[in-house]
């Protein structure tokens, strides 16, 4: 286990709340995992109204930036270490006259767009950066400046025990997608809709059924309605964190072909959950999902093999099962909050040095 004796950090987020994505959820393990080894004051720009994580005090802003950055830079002057959840909030980042060294969480996107180049200047002044995953941390290669210390830190579920359901249901045979929908579709919503014509002709009573909201939740609506399988397209919109569990349950299998997951928290609460997975080759999802062992990887371009492998997985119910179980015991023993905990205290452990006390038994 890693003490840190003296330190004091300031935790400074956009966002530290349940239910507001992935960010936010390892912004929220980060605090939780640290909370017993140091002091924490933790800031959240966009959030609304000041909360607790345990013991640790919350200030919010509620999406107020100058506030928000004249706070960081007061709570800069009184920490002795940083960490920030993406490079959008380490722009906030001033420490002069007095220095402070940050870390910063990369997740992937903020290399791998047009608009990089102000996350990658951000990126530049930390001491460490912490990528999501070895997929991450790869692509990131040749964009982060030379000298910046990067270290690949997988992530894992925010639970540590498994639900009270483990596997497929032994119900309808449902395919679900859990992830918001944004207008480039990043998730592979589009691609499901458009293969699902071809599932239901082999598999007659199965469903489809998309969990989420999303700015693009109305075009994936009017997919829906124009496909020949629309009747058993379910699209719930929305879904509130303690309403999950009922739509976890139902699943026979989980399938997320994105591009752009620099980890995919997702796909690891669905071997949580005991349930194959279906991802692509196009990101980090292959990482997490290890093919012919706890499911399927796919390219999004191979739109027949796509539909091939759930087919596979609906109608044969005992290899959904076994992978389903593969995944569960890779999730526990590589993806539970209890590995990712473990994960984050070596990345740290230089980040702090024996300045500061650390020490580990």
């Amino acid at each position: 286990m890693v003490e840190i004796v003296r330190s004091r950090l300031l935790l400074s987020t956009q966002s530290l709340a349940p239910g507001n994505g992935g960010i936010a959820a390892v912004a929220r393990m980060t605090a939780t995992s640290l909370a017993r080894r140091c002091p924490i004051e933790a800031l959240a720009c966009q959030d609304a109204a000041d909360y607790a994580i345990g013991a640790i005090k919350v200030r919010t802003f509620d999406d107020r930036r100058l506030p928000f950055l004249l706070a960081n830079l007061a709570a800069i002057r009184r920490a002795t270490h940083v960490i920030y959840d993406f490079a959008g909030t380490a722009r906030a980042h001033f420490d002069l006259p007095f220095r402070r060294p940050y870390a910063v969480w990369l997740h992937g996107w903020e290399t791998w767009h047009a608009s990089s180049a102000r996350y990658l200047r951000a990126m530049s002044g930390a001491a460490l950066v912490l990528a999501n995953s070895d997929y991450t941390m790869a692509r990131a290669e040749g964009s982060i400046r030379g000298g910046v210390n990067v270290i690949a830190c997988p992530l894992g579920t925010v639970e540590d025990e498994p639900p009270g359901h483990i596997g497929p249901s032994d119900g309808p045979p449902i395919v679900m997608l859990l992830g918001r929908a944004d207008e480039l579709f990043a998730k592979g919503h589009d691609l499901l809709v458009e293969i699902w014509p071809e599932v239901t002709a082999a598999v007659p009573d199965a469903r489809l059924v998309l969990v989420g909201g999303g700015p693009a939740l109305g075009r994936v609506r009017d997919l829906a309605a124009a496909s020949p399988a629309r009747r058993s397209i379910e699209i719930t919109g929305f879904v509130v964190d303690d309403k999950l569990d009922a739509c976890w349950r139902r699943a026979t299998m989980f399938a997320m072909p994105g591009f752009a997951e620099g980890f995919g928290l997702v796909y690891a609460e669905a071997m949580r959950r005991g349930l194959p997975v279906v991802a692509s080759t196009e990101d980090a999802g292959q990482e997490i999902n290890l093919d012919g062992m706890t499911g399927f990887n796919v390219s999004r371009s191979d739109k027949k093999r796509l539909a091939e492998v759930i087919v596979i997985l609906l109608r044969d119910r005992d290899l959904a099962r076994k992978l389903g179980a593969a995944g569960h015991v890779r999730w526990r023993e590589r993806y539970s909050f209890s590995a990712f905990e473990r994960r984050l205290a070596r990345a740290l452990a230089p980040f702090f040095g024996e300045e500061t006390g650390l020490s580990t038994t």
